[in-house]
């Protein structure tokens, strides 16, 4: 299992560093003020259903304990945010522009996908790609710990997807809130992803204790085996 986590992280810190040059041009380009022409506005409509979409993803989180609703909330509040920047108000665009200029970025991805939603046309570039690839991964998270939390609803999941990782779900979340991030990157949930990710955290840490303390020989040996998250 060690072997299998360095390869895994190995992994993604390569993939990382191959899209970083790319990363910081769609950055750029969208913090710059160079992308203000290509960002909807008004679409009110579109902001209400993507919110409505993905917050209902919450639902399916299942917690081990009665928890209070900071962790919902900071995750909720960052997709208000996110799309209400991205089809409402560009706000991080706006100020960005105003007060440092418009910068200036050769960004010509190499790989884009079109097409058209609720009337609206829209082209992904390669970020933008590899952003969708991540909430896709994280949704499907959030659903396969689900089934399994259903499954095991007497006692903590082990099986399936919980085999690989102790917080599917939250890691599900996360990494939903890392591809918008990817995608469509704004000063508001910049600086809302280290307080999410902190707060999942948190929140993980916490049920572990619970669970240790209901099931103690079961989770110190689940513990052992499996990774927190990934």
């Amino acid at each position: 299992m060690k072997a299998y986590r360095i390869t895994y992280l190995t992994v993604l810190g390569v993939l990382f560093l191959l899209l970083l040059p790319s990363l910081i041009d769609h950055f750029l380009w969208m913090l710059g003020g160079e992308s203000l022409p290509f960002i909807l506005r008004s679409r009110w409509d579109v902001v209400l259903v993507n919110v409505v979409f993905f917050c209902l993803f919450l639902v399916l989180v299942s917690y081990r304990q009665k928890v209070d609703w900071r962790s919902k909330g900071i995750y909720s509040a960052f997709i208000i945010a996110l799309f209400a920047e991205m089809y409402g108000f560009p706000l991080t665009a706006y100020l960005t522009a105003k007060y440092f200029g418009v910068v200036q970025v050769d960004y010509r991805p190499a790989y884009s996908i079109s097409f058209h939603f609720m009337g609206v046309g829209f082209t992904l570039p390669s970020m933008m790609i590899v952003g969708g690839i991540i909430t896709v991964a994280g949704l499907a998270l959030i659903v396969l710990g689900w089934r399994e939390i259903y499954r095991n609803r007497n006692g903590f999941a082990t099986l399936g997807i919980y085999k690989y990782s102790r917080h599917p779900q939250y890691l599900g979340i996360l990494l939903v809130a890392t591809g918008w991030l990817i995608h469509w990157p704004t000063l508001l949930t910049l600086a809302m992803w280290p307080v999410l990710v902190y707060s999942y955290y948190r929140l993980a840490r916490r049920e572990e204790d619970f669970v240790g303390k209901k099931f103690p020989g079961e989770f110190a040996k689940y513990e052992k085996e499996t990774p927190m998250f990934l």
